[in-house]
């Protein structure tokens, strides 16, 4: 058992997503909406899905169960891609999430649930598409832990390997 700087950044990551989920602060969070299209109890299970795993990570990486922190890099990688294709796409190159329709219906839904809310981040070029602070921070999060994650795990890893051969 122990602490370790993926550890950590798997708390924080649980922390923020949880919190941006379930908080509404006026202008920043942009979920509330989601509660309205859903209903309550479909929007817990859904605050769940998206928070849970990485406290879970930060179990399994406090304790250092190997064969459960290799099931979490491939959620990290997909909830990371899933930024990626909902917010950096779209952003740079006008592809992604927000044009996946060729009537604009998507565009239509980011004006309506996301273009007011907070940004930190210039417009780049003239692409409609801003991501907004709470998804920018959750990125830099996001991207982070998943540097740290993979390298806690090829560091324990490595270290199984050298048991094993002194064995």
């Amino acid at each position: 058992m122990s602490f370790s700087t993926a550890w950590f950044f798997q708390i924080i990551l649980f922390l923020y997503e949880y919190l941006a989920w379930q908080v509404e602060i006026k202008n920043y969070t942009t979920h509330g909406h989601h509660r309205d299209l859903f209903g309550q109890n479909a929007y817990f299970l859904i605050v769940q899905i998206n928070s849970l795993p990485h406290l879970a990570a930060a179990y399994v990486y406090y304790h250092r169960i190997k064969w459960a922190m290799i099931l979490y890099m491939p959620y990290l990688m997909i909830f990371t891609t899933g930024q990626i294709f909902t917010w950096w796409l779209p952003y740079f190159f006008e592809k992604g999430l927000w044009y996946t329709d060729e009537n604009g219906k998507k565009l239509a839904q980011y004006k309506q649930y996301h273009a007011n809310h907070h940004r930190i981040l210039p417009r780049f070029k003239d692409h409609a598409i801003i991501p907004d602070t709470e998804h920018t921070i959750l990125f830099v999060l996001t991207c982070i832990t998943l540097l740290l994650t993979i390298r806690t795990t090829i560091k324990v890893m490595k270290n199984k390997a050298v048991k094993f051969k002194i064995k």
